[in-house]
């Protein structure tokens, strides 16, 4: 059963979710705060979802708009329509990589700096080993970029995802590629509330460190040494969780 606190109405659907603060409802923002309430079980499994008339009603939205969100939805597998209504599907029938997505966006920093040590410290150590000459042209490409960032945490945080996102190709390995693409979304978000949070990493400017940090992993994968390059991982992802953890300290 749905969480009492947020009914609003009595038809027992959570309408102030959705319309609290957002001025204008887009089909990406449905899409978005559908996806919540489902995900979080705030619907039983076959919960009949309000008419499009009183959805549209309700939210102040046109039935175009809703049309839109649904469409997203029933290709993530979480709503069925049918002639007779829209129901929220059982979670069984969601998709696998929507799930993923989700357990990444509701994990905490320091999960998602843990899991990050532990999947891509591997990677770097594949990458070092098959590497091609066009992937280390493309990694140094990147690095230039970054070097280029200046104070712009938004270009910053894009470049440093390329970078990760760079070394899982490296690593020619098509489940490592596939979580990166799954999850970068969710990697840029954390990259880039770091850069804005952060005045120092260790001892140096967060754009400093990753610099620095980023070139010892690119130089090891470069000199095909392994063993470098996952610990340069380890430590560029430890002292990143250092910092974010001192943000919390009183």
């Amino acid at each position: 059963m749905a969480d009492e606190n947020i009914m609003s109405l009595n038809d027992g659907f959570p309408y102030d979710c959705i319309l609290y603060g957002s001025e204008k409802i887009t089909s990406d923002y449905l899409v978005e705060q559908f996806k919540m309430l489902i995900l979080s079980d705030k619907f039983p499994p076959g919960y009949p979802l309000p008419t499009e008339n009183t959805l549209c009603e309700r939210l102040g939205i046109g039935r175009s708009t809703l049309r839109e969100a649904f469409k997203v939805l029933s290709a993530y597998g979480l709503i069925t329509r049918t002639k007779h209504g829209t129901f929220v599907n059982d979670s069984v029938d969601f998709s696998t990589s929507l799930m993923l997505d989700y357990c990444f966006e509701e994990a905490g920093v320091k999960d998602l700096l843990e899991f990050r040590k532990i999947f891509e410290a591997e990677s770097a150590w594949l990458a070092a080993q098959k590497a091609t000459t066009d992937d280390i042209k493309n990694l140094k490409e990147i690095m230039i970029k970054m070097e280029n960032c200046g104070d712009d945490p938004a270009a910053l945080s894009y470049n440093d995802v390329a970078f990760h996102f760079a070394i899982a190709k490296c690593a020619h390995n098509k489940l490592l590629i596939s979580i990166m693409k799954l999850i970068s979304n969710t990697y840029y978000k954390g990259i880039r509330s770091n850069f804005e949070k952060l005045d120092h990493v260790g001892d140096k400017t967060p754009l400093d460190a990753t610099l620095g940090l980023h070139t010892r992993i690119f130089d090891a994968i470069l000199l095909r040494d392994p063993e470098a390059a996952a610990a340069a991982m380890r430590e560029h992802l430890d002292l990143t969780l250092e910092a974010v953890e001192g943000l919390n300290e009183p």
